[in-house]
């Protein structure tokens, strides 16, 4: 009996040790695609092409990580931005250009924490500030439609990614829209968004 418990226990922190649990792994429910990918993707579905979620990270913000160990891997967030976005991946401090409407965006030419690429400030352009986890998102011809900074949760983010997906920022506030998020929309876009 002993033995059947440490073997149990081995195997548990086996599969710990060799990453079954590891961030990578639970946020790997969003089909992630870098930028370019996402474009190239948009041009092909044309007048159906769906927003862009573009999550902004460096190797070295620990509220980027966690956006993907307790926000990306909760299932309903997954769907939605499956179902509504091109969700993107983009190392705010990458190596490579980007090309987006004509326009190239280049890395820093300084290496390290601080290099930051240029397509941040696009991104960042007209907000009252900067920082990280940035997380944006732009509609169909790339063209702004909001700007989130800071760690968001599940529950946090749901609302906002609908809110824009679905058109309401052209009807009423985010606030308005997120008071009545729960009872009245929510069951609507789970029923859509889990669709097989």
């Amino acid at each position: 009996m002993k033995k059947a418990m440490f073997m149990l226990a081995l195997a548990s922190m086996m599969l710990t040790a060799t990453g079954c649990f590891s961030q990578t792994e639970t946020s790997s429910k969003v089909k992630w695609m870098s930028v370019p990918q996402a474009l190239e993707q948009a041009s092909k579905d044309g007048d159906s092409a769906k927003m862009f979620f573009i999550d902004c990270y460096t190797d070295w913000c620990g509220y980027c990580r966690l956006l993907d160990s307790k926000t990306f891997s909760n299932d309903t967030v997954a769907a939605i931005l499956n179902y509504y976005y091109y969700p993107c991946k983009f190392d705010a401090e990458g190596r490579q250009p980007v090309k987006i409407n004509g326009n190239i965006y280049n890395p820093s030419t300084r290496q390290g924490r601080g290099g930051t690429h240029e397509l941040m400030k696009l991104l960042w352009e007209g907000q009252s500030g900067s920082g990280y986890p940035t997380m944006a998102i732009r509609k169909s011809d790339f063209r702004a439609a909001d700007c989130l900074l800071g760690f968001r949760n599940a529950q946090e983010l749901e609302p906002v990614l609908v809110y824009f997906a679905e058109g309401y920022n052209k009807e009423m506030s985010l606030k308005k829209f997120s008071d009545k998020y729960s009872k009245k929309y929510r069951g609507e876009v789970l029923k859509k968004v889990f669709e097989k």
